[in-house]
C-alpha cells in the first residue's frame, strides 16, 4: 500500500462548504492547505483500490469501473454490454432481485449498474455505519450476478420496448444516427442500447460470457471516498473480494482507431415525414481525452457553444430565434473523439440556422475570442469544477478518470492553474486545429422533402430511413 500526493485544491474545494470553495477557486486559483492523502494499493488478485478518507458527512462512495462498455459488444450482439449491466443488479450471491433492492431500500442507499462505450460502472452510496451491509451487496453485484432467467427475459423484453421508444424521440434518433454517420463500421459507432435485431438475438449466455470475460480484477478500478479509516478498509476489501478471480487468459482490450476525415461536408437526412422541427447534429473529427491540448480546446468550447452565454447560443437562440437549445462539445474516448454542434428548429428555418451557425463558427476560428470571453470562459470552468466536485461520487469519477484515460496524475489539483494559464493564443491554435467546419458530417432528422430543398448545395446529400 502506498499514499500519493494530496489533492490540495480538489480537497479543500470538494470537501468544504459548497459556496465557499466554488468562490475561492473562482477568484484565486491558488493551491489551498494539504488534505487528506488519496492510498492507492493493488488487492492480490490485481484489483486497484484508491481510497478518499473524507469525514465531513457520514456518508460512503464506491464507485467500480470496468473496461466493458459498448465498444466491446461483438458484432451483431450490440448492446450486449449495457444488457449485462441492467441485468447485474437483478439478481446477485443469495439474493433475487426484489431482496437485493429490498435490502439496499432498507439502510436508505443505493446500488446501480450501468454502461456506457467505454466502461460498464458499479456504484454504491450508503451512511458509513451501513458499509458493511453496503460492501456485501456491492461485492455480490460485481461479483456473483446470478442473472436469473426470468430476470433476463424481463430485461431484454424491457430493453426493446426501450429501443422501440426511442425511435420515435427525435433527438434520441438524431444522437445515435450521429454516432454511427461519425464512426461508421467501428466499435464506436452504435449506442449502447444496440438495435432491435441485435438485442433480439442476445441470449442469457451471452450476458453471462460477457460479464465473466470483461467484469475482472484485471480490467476494473476502484475508488472509495467518504467517511472511512483507509487501513482498516483495504484490509477489508482484501478479504471481500478475495474470491473474484481473473480469467487465466484475460480478454484484450484493443485500441478503437478514430473514423476516418470526410473529404468535404457530407450529409445525411434521417427520415421522419410527420416531423414539424428539425433535428441537426454536425460532426468532425475531435480528439482522445488524453490529448496535450486539453485545456484551451475546452476553454476554446465554452466560449464557441459550451455555456449558456457562449457565442452559438447568443447568435442563434437569444438574437435569431432560431433555436431553443444549441450547444457544442468535444465527444472524447480513450483513442479517438469527435467535435459535436447540436441543435433542433423549425422546418422552415433549417437552412438558416445551418447557415447561420456555421457563420458564428468560422468567425470565431478566424478571429479568435475577446480577452474578456477567454478570462469570462476560464472562471466559468473554474468554477464550475469546484461545484462539480463536492459529492463523494464525483470526486471518485474524477480520481478513477485519471487512471482510465491515461492522464496525468496531478490533473485534478493543478486543474485550475491549466485553465489558467490558457492564452488567447492557445485558444485561436486550437480553433483552427480542432474545431472544423469544412469537412462535417451533418445529419437532420427532418421531413426529407423539406430538407432536400433546404440542404441543396450544403454538401453531397443522402437520404435513409431511421434504422
Amino acid at each position: 500500500m502506498r499514499a500519493i500526493g494530496a489533492l490540495a485544491l480538489l480537497l479543500a474545494v470538494a470537501l468544504g462548504p459548497p459556496a465557499a470553495g466554488a468562490a475561492r477557486a473562482a477568484n484565486t486559483g491558488a493551491m489551498a492547505a494539504a488534505g487528506p492523502p488519496v492510498t492507492r494499493a493493488r488487492l492480490k488478485n490485481g484489483l486497484e483500490v484508491l481510497i478518499v478518507p473524507s469525514h465531513r458527512l457520514p456518508v460512503v462512495n464506491l464507485r467500480l469501473v470496468a473496461h466493458a462498455g459498448s465498444a466491446l459488444d461483438p458484432p451483431g450482439r450490440e448492446g450486449l454490454a449495457g444488457l449485462t449491466s441492467d441485468l447485474m443488479t437483478e439478481g446477485a450471491g443469495p439474493r433475487g432481485a426484489r431482496q437485493l433492492a429490498e435490502d439496499i431500500a432498507s439502510i436508505g442507499g443505493s446500488l446501480d449498474a450501468s454502461a456506457g462505450a467505454e466502461q460498464l460502472v458499479v456504484t454504491c452510496e450508503v451512511l458509513s455505519r451501513d458499509l458493511p451491509t453496503g460492501l456485501e451487496l456491492f461485492h455480490d453485484v460485481i461479483v456473483q450476478p446470478t442473472f436469473p432467467p426470468d430476470e433476463f427475459t424481463r430485461g431484454r423484453s424491457e430493453a426493446l420496448a426501450s429501443i422501440a421508444s426511442d425511435r420515435d424521440d427525435p433527438g434520441t434518433v438524431a444522437d445515435n444516427g450521429a454516432l454511427a454517420f461519425a464512426f461508421g463500421s467501428s466499435a464506436l459507432g452504435h449506442p449502447v442500447s444496440g438495435s432491435e435485431k441485435s438485442v433480439g438475438s442476445l441470449t442469457r449466455d451471452d450476458v453471462v460470457a460477457f460479464h465473466a470475460a470483461h467484469v475482472t480484477p484485471a480490467t476494473s478500478l476502484l475508488a472509495v471516498v467518504g467517511d472511512v479509516d483507509a487501513a482498516a478498509l483495504l484490509a477489508d476489501l482484501q478479504k471481500r473480494f478475495e474470491d473474484w478471480r481473473s480469467p487465466a487468459a484475460p480478454a484484450a482490450t484493443p485500441a478503437i482507431a478514430p473514423p476516418a476525415p470526410s473529404a468535404g461536408r457530407e450529409l445525411r437526412v434521417l427520415e421522419k415525414p410527420e416531423a414539424t422541427q428539425c433535428q441537426i447534429r454536425m460532426i468532425s473529427l475531435g480528439v482522445a481525452r488524453n490529448h496535450p491540448d486539453y485545456f484551451p480546446i475546452t476553454v476554446g468550447n465554452v466560449i464557441l457553444g459550451g455555456g449558456f452565454t457562449s457565442r452559438l447560443v447568443n447568435a442563434i437562440r437569444v438574437e435569431q430565434g432560431l433555436t431553443y437549445d444549441i450547444s457544442s462539445g468535444f465527444r472524447m474516448y480513450r483513442d479517438a473523439g469527435t467535435f459535436d454542434i447540436s441543435t433542433s428548429t423549425r422546418n422552415g428555418t433549417l437552412r438558416r440556422t445551418i447557415d447561420g451557425t456555421l457563420r458564428v463558427t468560422h468567425q470565431l476560428i478566424e478571429e479568435g475570442p475577446s480577452a474578456e470571453e477567454l478570462e469570462k470562459a476560464k472562471r466559468y470552468l473554474v468554477s464550475q469544477h469546484a461545484l462539480g466536485l463536492q459529492a463523494p461520487g464525483a470526486l471518485a469519477r474524477a480520481l478513477l478518470d485519471v487512471d482510465f484515460y491515461g492522464l496525468d496524475p496531478a490533473t485534478i489539483e493543478t486543474y485550475d492553474a491549466h485553465v489558467g494559464a490558457v492564452t488567447l493564443d492557445d485558444v485561436r491554435r486550437v480553433l483552427r486545429s480542432y474545431f472544423d467546419v469544412d469537412h462535417l458530417k451533418i445529419l437532420v432528422v427532418a421531413n426529407p422533402d423539406t430538407a432536400r430543398a433546404a440542404l441543396s448545395g450544403l454538401g453531397t446529400l443522402e437520404v435513409r430511413p431511421i434504422p
